[in-house]
């Protein structure tokens, strides 16, 4: 009887004790990960969505002129200049066409 009791005993206060260094086991700190620069995942659109190459003909064409507006239509785009020019270019960013704007 008494070595079931002294057995029962020393299991217990094992078990308490791994029981107890589980509980106050802390992990490692992990290292701090470097901080990445920011990437903008979608290439240069250009002024407003307006594609490199309208930009490009608009400013030879009209050197010194700002645009106004650009309005997103159907065909690709409506761009209004300072100088009172509508040119129109379709998507991919060919001139389709200018006219004064009324």
């Amino acid at each position: 009887m008494k070595t079931k009791f002294i057995a029962s005993l020393v299991l217990a206060s094992s078990v308490c004790a791994f029981a107890n260094q589980a509980a106050t086991a802390q992990p490692a700190p992990a290292a701090p990960q470097p901080v990445q620069p920011y990437v903008n995942p979608q290439p240069y659109q250009g002024y407003y969505g307006l594609p490199q190459k309208a930009m490009n003909t608009i400013q030879k064409t009209y050197p010194g002129v700002y645009i106004k507006d650009i309005d997103f239509e159907g065909y690709g785009f409506e761009v209004e200049l300072t100088n009172f020019m509508k040119m129109y270019f379709d998507r991919n960013g060919n001139l389709l066409g200018q006219a004064w704007d009324d």
